[in-house]
């Protein structure tokens, strides 16, 4: 995850949250739709947070 706002990772918990509870239940086709779209919209903020004027690349230490 490049993207280190807390607001966002909490989201991401949330969503992966929502996705354990899905496949715990044993509705595995909704705990599949929330795994994707979860893990797409993901990718797609850390790319838009990527190309922001603002980003700060990661610093190796």
């Amino acid at each position: 995850m490049m993207c280190d706002n807390v607001y966002m990772k909490i989201l991401w918990v949330i969503i992966y949250a929502i996705t354990a509870y899905f496949s715990f239940t044993g509705q595995m086709m909704p705990a599949m739709y929330w795994m994707s779209g979860g893990m797409l919209a993901e990718a797609v903020v850390d790319l838009i947070c990527y190309f922001l004027p603002g980003h700060k690349k990661c610093q190796k230490k």
